[in-house]
């Protein structure tokens, strides 16, 4: 058989059918994971930029409202006591005011890095105005510090010196001490001033607001993107577990299960389940039992040869012992008669071993047609048969047969046999000397007849 036809025979699924699509289907749900987690740091890494985006513009944003309110404070202060407790100039507060302007936050600095950022339209409006009104405050307190020096000479000291003064009009350098202070607290403390004041608190903690308040919606849009890839990735590894087990118990029980059960079979020598497991597994178990039918025909055969005589095709003596084994000890009537072919030496030595052939063939068809089909041959002349169940009335009509059949093929053979009604009162042994007895009995009269 091909191994087209053994295919054919044996039937099934093959395994390549579930292993090949297990596979792909994982392969691509492990690209699929991969991709996930890729999204998801993407993602997280995206929102990390923004928040940190969001932090800073949101710091350069308040920035503007600290340095414009520092800047108001220190200037105010200077200008409503430009004297200390001791008389002299009140230069804690110009310090404080030289060293904030200095500081890289005023309006329009902060406005100009906000240019440059990923903003609103409306946070950047916003920011402008704020930085337009701190940029004008600006203005009103260095106007009103340059009246005030006029009026209290400060000293040349760092950093005093780095705050830009500027000159005085004609007109108010014809004012009054008492009129340029009056101006420079018009400057700083009026409605003007208060409403530009305003306008930076206001536009600053709007804008502040609002990204804060677009942070909190990316924050939560992002969040819920993660949440639900995050879902999608434990969907996934859950759909991964389940293939792995239910291809595992498939496996389990289409390869592994079979080939235990192969295992305990084998030893025994029975055929194995072709019926069961893929079609590799089925293909085995046909493969070996065709190796075992042709194991067992060739047993039969070499038992065969072993136990069959060649010349006469009756089973010889090692048969016939294995036969008594076989047999139960009790239960059951039996006659063991034994034969002796006489005259076969005289043919062979006269006639040749041809004719003597013939003979021993001649008397095993003589035994085998009267006595049934547990006729045995021992070797060289001797034959013996073996009836069960039987009463001596129907031995004696087999032997009387037997007699006839024997004239009518013209050949002389001398037999005895011993009876048991049951079996189990005597032995094998017993029975075979006492026919062996009366056999060679009856042969001792066919010479001493022949010799008369």
């Amino acid at each position: 058989m091909n191994k087209k036809e053994e295919k054919n025979r044996v039937g099934g699924i093959s395994a390549n059918r579930l292993v090949i699509p297990v596979v792909v289907i994982l392969a691509v749900l492990h690209l699929m994971i991969l991709s996930v987690i890729f999204m998801i740091n993407t993602s997280s890494s995206r929102l990390s930029r923004f928040t940190q985006d969001a932090g800073r513009n949101t710091e350069e944003a308040t920035s503007i409202l600290a340095g414009s309110s520092l800047l108001s404070e220190t200037s105010s202060h200077f200008i409503l006591m430009p004297l200390n407790e001791t008389g002299e100039i009140n230069v804690a507060p110009l310090q404080a005011y030289a060293f904030e302007l200095s500081q890289p936050r005023r309006g329009s600095q902060v406005l100009e890095k906000f240019r440059t950022y990923d903003v609103r339209e409306e946070e950047l409006a916003l920011i402008e105005e704020a930085a337009n009104s701190a940029d004008f405050m600006l203005e009103a307190q260095i106007h009103a510090l340059s009246l005030m020096r006029d009026v209290y000479p400060l000293p040349e000291i760092p950093p005093l010196t780095s705050i830009p003064l500027a000159e005085l009009t004609e007109e108010e350098q014809k004012m009054s001490d008492v009129q340029k202070e009056a101006a420079a607290r018009t400057l700083v403390l009026g409605s003007v001033y208060g409403l530009n004041k305003q306008t930076v608190s206001d536009s600053v903690n709007a804008c502040v607001e609002m990204m804060k308040s677009d942070t909190s919606r990316v924050v939560a849009e992002t969040s819920r993107k993660i949440a639900i890839m995050r879902k999608l990735l434990w969907t996934i590894t859950i759909m991964i577990i389940v293939i792995l087990i239910a291809a595992f118990a498939a496996l389990y029980r289409q390869i592994l299960a079979p080939l235990s059960r192969f295992v305990k079979q084998i030893p025994e020598d029975v055929s194995l389940q072709e019926d069961r497991g893929f079609k590799e597994v089925r293909m085995v178990a046909a493969a070996y039992n065709d190796v075992l039918k042709r194991r067992n025909a060739l047993d039969n055969i070499l038992r065969s040869a072993a136990e069959t005589d060649a010349l006469t095709n009756l089973p010889n003596r090692y048969r016939f012992e294995q036969y008594l084994l076989e047999s139960g000890e009790r239960g059951y009537s039996m006659a063991l008669l034994l034969f002796d072919v006489n005259y076969l030496k005289r043919t062979n030595d006269t006639e040749g071993h041809l004719a003597g052939d013939k003979l021993i063939r001649t008397a095993a068809d003589c035994i085998s047609s009267c006595f049934g089909e547990y006729c045995f041959r021992f070797g060289g002349d001797e034959f013996a048969a073996i009836v069960k169940d039987c009463t001596p009335e129907k031995i004696d009509q087999m032997v009387a047969r037997f007699e006839e059949t024997e004239k009518a093929k013209n050949v002389s053979i001398s037999l005895g046999y011993a009876y048991a009604r049951e079996v189990g009162d005597t032995t094998f042994r017993q029975m075979m000397d006492e026919a062996d007895k009366k056999m060679y009995e009856m042969k001792r009269q066919n010479h001493m007849n022949e010799r008369q």
